[in-house]
């Protein structure tokens, strides 16, 4: 054989290896990327675990906190009317009235009633 066929061989051969040797480089490079994305997945698992969920049970807490007491202003500012109603039913009937008589001055003062009665 001539110099130039080898010559043409080892470069084919030099070729070959080259391209065998940069697949095993990224394959190397790509399991080593699954391995980071592996590393990072599991370390935000840790960091929501640790952190995230009992905040999270914290804030639900304290909305379940303000909710009762909430619930329980509520109740107990009603059981005071009811039994202010109960104990004075005309001065309740009086203040209602006088209420009415200020919301209705407030409202304009036009009446819906005999809408007619003003345009005639």
């Amino acid at each position: 054989m001539s110099q130039h066929a080898n010559d043409m061989r080892d470069l084919r051969d030099d070729a070959a290896r080259l391209g065998r040797d940069a697949a095993a480089s990224g394959q190397r490079l790509a399991e080593d990327a699954r391995a980071e994305l592996a590393r990072l997945r599991a370390q935000v698992e840790r960091l929501m675990e640790d952190r995230v969920t009992p905040a999270l049970g914290t804030a639900a807490d304290t909305v379940e906190d303000y909710s009762r007491r909430a619930r329980q202003t509520i109740e107990d500012n009603a059981y005071a009317v009811a039994d202010t109603v109960r104990e004075r039913p005309l001065l309740t009937i009086a203040a209602a009235a006088i209420g009415g008589y200020i919301l209705g001055r407030l409202m304009g003062g036009t009446t819906y009633v005999y809408p007619d009665r003003h345009h005639r």
